[in-house]
């Protein structure tokens, strides 16, 4: 088989998958998009995708740019999919980098309608107050990457709790799990935090930048909802009035706790393969989305995908002014030539 068939059906399987499930596929570009896009990029963009040549010899250099100017091309996936030349709208390079987003991961990400946050709702527990995503989207796991889970599992309860995180982490999380967001240094211990009442995890997920080219919104939050085992590594406080006094404390106590008792509708898991993710809650900034199909100018787009940069060197200039504006150099010119004369 040549190089052109087999790059032929890489087309068309991401073709076919994102028009299986259009609105699943641009969620999985846009949390790419996000952490590639993020200052963060050195610790949210795992993994690196392994479609590009790394910029050295020794493949120890993540070329971010190199990245980033191919992930640039893609264009809006219900435009991409319309495109009559579809083979030759983007680049090869381009192609196997959508290929390996959206086709090589072991997770399946599907799109429900909101009626599902009803059933998530059901299993939480209600929020304190009402709020409502405007997407709805279920992880879905092979056999292999549920067994370990599953063994853990065996015949205990299945607990459902919110996990808010910022927009750029959920790349890594969908891919990694939460083993990397266990919080070192909280109130209430060393674990990853959950809670049962959205709204408790709700300022932990703050609105990000998605991706100029989604159709869910350029900007977004994202709150994750959990599956945890009822296990002993699950500290919070528990409601089995048939266990005795000591017991129950142990199991409300996190390590390292300097806040005492892990309080009610919290759960700090001191084992993260107690706990997975089960479905994401997206919230689109309303005053924003829909506008993801016009393109910007290109001064627009190279002020947004430098804008820490911009702002760096702005910070240096006026430092520098205020040096200048305080030089005795500057300020005997001043005097000689602008001072005030009799």
């Amino acid at each position: 088989m040549d190089a052109q068939t087999t790059m032929e059906e890489s087309i068309s399987k991401v073709l076919a998958k994102i028009q299986s499930d259009e609105t699943a596929a641009d969620l999985q570009w846009s949390l790419f998009q996000s952490a590639l896009n993020s200052y963060r990029r050195d610790s949210v963009l795992r993994p690196f995708p392994p479609t590009l040549p790394a910029s050295t010899p020794n493949n120890q250099e993540k070329d971010y740019t190199a990245l980033k100017s191919v992930a640039d091309e893609v264009p809006n996936l219900r435009n991409l999919v319309q495109a009559r030349d579809k083979s030759k709208l983007i680049s090869e390079q381009a192609w196997r980098l959508l290929s390996w987003v959206l086709l090589q991961n072991p997770l399946t990400v599907h799109w429900h309608n909101k009626s599902k946050f009803q059933q998530i709702q059901e299993l939480t527990g209600e929020s304190s107050y009402q709020v409502t995503p405007s997407h709805v989207f279920e992880v879905q796991y092979s056999s292999a990457s549920s067994q370990k889970f599953d063994e853990l599992r065996q015949s205990r309860d299945l607990i459902y709790a919110y996990h808010g995180s910022r927009l750029d982490n959920f790349y890594s999380i969908l891919h990694n799990g939460l083993h990397a967001h266990m919080n070192k240094n909280s109130l209430f211990g060393e674990g990853t935090y959950l809670s049962s009442d959205l709204s408790v995890s709700m300022p932990y997920s703050p609105i990000g930048t998605a991706w100029e080219g989604s159709s869910l919104g350029t900007t977004l939050s994202c709150v994750a909802v959990c599956e945890l085992i009822d296990h002993p590594d699950v500290k919070c406080q528990t409601r089995d009035r048939s266990s005795n006094a000591n017991d129950g404390r142990r199991r409300s106590h996190a390590p390292q706790s300097m806040g005492g008792e892990v309080p009610e509708k919290y759960y700090v898991v001191t084992n993260n393969e107690v706990v997975r993710l089960k479905y994401l809650l997206v919230f689109a900034d309303k005053t924003k989305s829909k506008r993801s199909s016009q393109p910007r100018s290109k001064v627009m787009t190279f002020v947004c995908n430098h804008l820490f940069a911009l702002c760096m060197l702005g910070y240096l200039i006026v430092l520098l002014l205020i040096g200048l504006l305080n030089s005795r150099t500057f300020q005997t010119f001043y005097r000689k030539h602008f001072g005030s004369r009799s």
